[in-house]
């Protein structure tokens, strides 16, 4: 039979065996290299097929404490120059102290300068001042603080408790606003009691009681107030220490409100949380007189919904106002 590539032929009295052996052994390797890459052993995971091309004879033994060692002394190079500029006197061993004293003693007109230590030496030496290098826990702080504790005749604000929550029990109507800002020493007993007054109450038209240590009791106090009271526009509880609870209460009591106009409750102790916020967001979609919210949200998403339902109760305002003014 005629082969398929005749110019092949001159090789069929080629004797393989006497080729091979007049192979040398670099030519045998290249040999063998050649022949794994084109017919590789199937019984080798494809992962392990690759033939080793390091050539590179090893340059010495592995040692992993050299090694550490190095990377110790670089890290603290590094560590040096980052930080030495700003404070020089950042690592400090004995003997620098020692030396820094007597150049103190020789010159005292003429304060000496030390220098960051390169410490190539063993690590034996007692090093100072890394506590430097420790961040500082700083506990949380709210927003706007309280105030420290007063006298509430020098606080600034002028009202007398006692005579102001007399007035909202006779539902005086020449009080219009109750403003108990700031007050220290007031009880949370005596925060409820406004609210339970004010529930009847038909005259006052601001409540404030901003940076009173108001809690969830008084918050869930407020909130059944604004359920029942007609007349309040305007309610300021911000700086206190109200909880995600004490907040959604307020909140809640609003789809069935239809007077009061703003609400203020920002800078709480306590953050109200994304799933809060979005439950307030809800709620509020039923509610159709607040055009303004002291609030600072946290989630992008509920800030959104947030301002659009308060430009809608601010265009159904003015629509209203419209309207009147034309019937008049």
């Amino acid at each position: 039979d005629a082969l398929p590539y005749p110019e092949l032929s001159k090789y069929e009295d080629i004797d393989e065996d006497e080729l091979l052996a007049s192979l040398s052994a670099e030519e045998l390797a290249e040999l063998e290299k050649e022949l794994s890459d084109i017919d590789p052993d199937s019984n080798v995971p494809i992962g392990l097929r690759q033939r080793d091309q390091t050539d590179k004879t090893p340059t010495g033994t592995f040692s992993r404490e050299a090694l550490m060692k190095y990377w110790e002394n670089e890290t603290r190079r590094l560590l040096e120059d980052e930080l030495g500029g700003a404070s020089p006197k950042l690592v400090i061993t004995e003997e620098e102290e020692d030396e820094e004293e007597e150049e103190e003693e020789e010159h005292q007109d003429n304060k000496a300068k030390p220098e960051p230590l390169m410490n190539s030496g063993p690590m034996t030496s007692r090093v100072e001042n890394l506590t430097l290098l420790k961040p500082q826990r700083v506990e949380p702080m709210r927003l706007t603080p309280p105030p420290p504790p007063v006298d509430p005749n020098t606080s600034g604000n002028p009202i007398v408790v006692d005579d102001a929550l007399q007035r909202v029990l006779r539902n005086d109507p020449e009080l219009t606003e109750v403003n108990l800002n700031n007050i220290d020493d007031i009880s949370q007993e005596t925060l409820v009691r406004f609210a339970e007054a004010l529930r009847s109450n038909t005259h006052v038209r601001t409540f404030s009681l901003a940076n009173t240590r108001a809690d969830d009791p008084v918050a869930l106090a407020i909130a059944k107030m604004l359920k029942q009271n007609s007349s309040i526009i305007s309610l300021n509880i911000e700086s206190n220490y109200v909880s995600g609870k004490g907040v959604m209460a307020l909140v809640q009591a609003l789809p069935g409100n239809n007077t009061l106009t703003e609400l203020r409750f920002h800078n709480q102790r306590h953050m109200c949380g994304g799933q809060v916020e979005m439950e307030m967001v809800k709620i509020l979609r039923e509610n159709y007189t607040l055009i303004k919210l002291g609030y600072q949200f946290n989630l992008p998403g509920p800030r959104m919904s947030m301002t659009g339902i308060l430009t809608r109760n601010q265009d159904r305002q003015r629509q209203k106002r419209l309207q009147e003014d034309h019937q008049t």
